[in-house]
């Protein structure tokens, strides 16, 4: 017959391990989106020309490749917008991606010609 111990430590040894911890789910479920405790990541905007007169209009996407130290967006093999003075971080993600990416045209300038493009 197994004897069984009974003492100050019995308590200690027999109950089951509780941790405490917020529910980080339950909280993002509850919260309405107007009152959002953290900010969803948003695409950063870059600066592009409009190469030769082209035509750019907003929602179009061209395919674009690092050109020395410049970002050159072609539609087909037309070049047609150019991003000038790339960040370092732009240009890590696009070595990365084997030299090339998408730009999607998202704000347009009439008056100055500049427009704002998304790197994807």
């Amino acid at each position: 017959m197994q004897e069984v111990k009974v003492g100050a430590d019995f308590k200690a040894r027999a109950k089951r391990n509780f941790e405490k911890c917020w529910d980080n789910a339950a909280v993002v479920a509850n919260t309405p989106d107007l009152f959002a405790r953290s900010a969803d990541r948003a695409p950063s905007r870059y600066e592009a020309e409009a190469i030769g007169g082209a035509t750019i209009s907003v929602g179009e996407s061209f395919s674009v490749r690092m050109e020395g130290s410049n970002m050159v967006g072609r539609r087909g093999t037309s070049p047609v917008i150019l991003l000038s003075n790339p960040t370092q971080n732009l240009r890590l993600s696009m070595a990365q991606g084997c030299n090339i990416a998408r730009a999607s045209v998202v704000a347009a300038d009439p008056i100055s010609g500049v427009f704002e493009v998304t790197i994807h």
